[in-house]
């Protein structure tokens, strides 16, 4: 929300995404949580994967056979 806070208001945002108000607001401050932030760090080695694999790679060539690959 906070990306598109100047294309949509912050009302009609919270309505459609079905979010508080005050949660919206109250989470500003705190940022994006752990979670998140690990995500994001995922997507980065995925896309890095599928980029160097000249985008011939999908989720099956992507995967860990042994299904314990860790990000650090």
């Amino acid at each position: 929300m906070k990306q598109h806070k100047l294309k949509y208001p912050v009302e009609l945002m919270y309505n459609v995404l079905n979010a508080s108000k005050s949660g919206y607001y109250n989470w500003l401050p705190v940022g994006p949580s752990k979670l998140w932030l690990e995500n994001q760090e995922i997507m980065e080695v995925i896309h890095s994967i599928f980029e160097d694999s000249h985008q011939s790679h999908g989720s099956p060539r992507m995967a860990v056979p042994d299904g314990n690959y860790r990000f650090v």
